[in-house]
């Protein structure tokens, strides 16, 4: 429970062109649409709802979840989307950032309290402090509240591109013939502790703990609307998906994942997921290592973190 007390620091410096060092007036111009601050066209996917602000960089947002009936005590997608929403809608909302720009995802650490559970209907707090450190970015820390008590701590630093800038970035990669790539076959969805086939990230490697990442577009969860990349949370559910392939019939209970990322990863090339153990000094703990590389380079690495059941 330490790292329920303390957050993790991580910093990637990223480049951006959006200053957020001074709030967004309020009241000027027309009140945009939940769905377009948080990226989002299904609105099933959106979790996210009220906010106020706390102080002069404070914000709580409230959030529901649906029941979950699948494996586990919880489902992640949720939890690491209400992460991306409750920041985004911050970000848009109260400093100004345009809908527009470019979101950039540098890392994103999570610590969960362990016997967290969430089987029905859910309400949550998510507190917010936000850090004003450069001009095109914002670093955020989130404390997830139910019922007053904290379930989750997290972390992360948003920065923004104008599309200009990130057209240029990209360049040839700016746009992806939206589903026309092939999609190879899951894994058992036992393995991943998915109920669907269209949840499942891993495909059959060559070897090992290693596994070729299959995106299916048909799963809105994961990919809401038509984008240039594979999203940098679809790659983190791929990460938790090996971690628990690796665990095989004892899934862990994971309560600690950091991943930072390193590069985009592209549609129309195969993206190799690689796990590893870990070294712990404590028996009753799981930690894997898991790495994507396309291209032959690292695309994101991540550490997931747990108790064994």
């Amino acid at each position: 429970m330490s790292r329920l007390r303390t957050l993790c620091n991580k910093r990637e410096p990223m480049t951006g062109a959006v200053d957020v060092r001074r709030p967004a007036p309020r009241g000027t111009g027309p009140r945009p649409e939940l769905g377009e601050y948080i990226h989002l066209r299904h609105a099933p996917a959106i979790l996210v709802g009220q906010w106020r602000q706390e102080g002069p960089d404070s914000f709580t947002v409230t959030a529901r979840w649906p029941g979950h009936r699948g494996p586990g005590a919880y489902d992640p997608r949720l939890l690491t989307q209400t992460i991306r929403q409750s920041g985004l809608l911050v970000a848009h909302a109260e400093y100004g950032v345009p809908t527009g720009y470019q979101t950039l995802l540098s890392n994103l650490d999570i610590t969960v309290r362990p016997g967290f559970r969430a089987p029905e209907v859910s309400d949550f707090e998510v507190d917010i402090a936000v850090t004003r450190s450069a001009r095109h970015s914002l670093g955020m820390e989130f404390r997830i509240r139910r019922d007053g008590v904290t379930v989750c701590l997290a972390n992360t630093k948003f920065s923004w591109v104008a599309p200009a800038v990130y057209r240029r970035v990209r360049g040839p990669h700016s746009s992806a013939g939206w589903g026309e790539w092939p999609l190879p076959e899951p894994v058992s969805r036992r393995l991943t502790g998915r109920t669907d086939d269209r949840d499942v990230l891993l495909a059959p490697g060559t070897a090992g703990h290693r596994w070729r990442l299959r995106t299916d577009v048909s799963n809105t969860l994961l990919f809401d609307h038509p984008v240039d990349h594979v999203p940098g949370l679809v790659l983190l559910e791929a990460a938790y998906q090996a971690a628990h392939a690796v665990a095989g019939q004892a899934p862990p209970e994971l309560t600690d994942i950091a991943i930072g990322y390193q590069r985009y990863v592209e549609f129309d090339e195969p993206c190799w997921i690689e796990a590893a153990w870990l070294p712990s000094l404590m028996p009753d703990w799981f930690a894997v290592a898991v790495t994507g590389h396309q291209g032959g380079e690292l695309a994101f690495q991540a550490q997931l973190r747990g108790l064994r059941p």
